[in-house]
């Protein structure tokens, strides 16, 4: 008995020994390592196609009403009908994403402006000539609403 118990025992210790045992160490982030990184954009998170109509303000008329279509393809069409005065601008084109994925800028095929919007649930924001939104008392006019 005494042959069988040391081969035995030798071969528990030689697994035994080789065993290793990890440290598991415990999981702590801060909030310098964390970072969240939202992906979500105007361009792919938003339903942005469809119609969009509002009276923008003009500086010698009482007003430009607009309406303009922006198409799954890129594509827009837009009617400008300055009040006040016998003149109606209708235009066609494309339109082109910024790098951020939340503003547009159209491309028209008659009108050379740079027309820029940000794109927002259900509306649509007309920006200044630099591309920023327009802050102030008559901010609220320079919105688009979806129909």
């Amino acid at each position: 008995m005494k042959k069988l118990f040391i081969p035995l025992a030798l071969l528990v210790f030689s697994f035994s020994s080789c065993k290793k045992d990890k440290k598991q160490e415990p999981l702590t982030t801060t909030d310098s390592q964390t970072e969240i990184i939202d992906s979500h954009t105007s361009q792919n998170a938003l339903d942005w196609a469809g119609t969009y109509m509002g009276t923008l303000p003009c500086a010698d008329c009482e007003g430009i009403k607009t309406t303009i279509t922006l198409n799954q393809d890129e594509t827009f069409t837009s009617e400008e009908e300055y009040l006040g005065e016998s003149l109606t601008v209708k235009d066609q084109g494309i339109f082109v994403w910024d790098n951020t994925g939340n503003s547009i800028i159209l491309h028209g095929e008659k009108d050379k402006r740079t027309r820029a919007f940000k794109v927002g649930e259900n509306q649509i924001i007309h920006l200044d000539s630099d591309k920023n939104q327009i802050t102030g008392n008559l901010a609220e006019a320079y919105i688009l609403k979806k129909q």
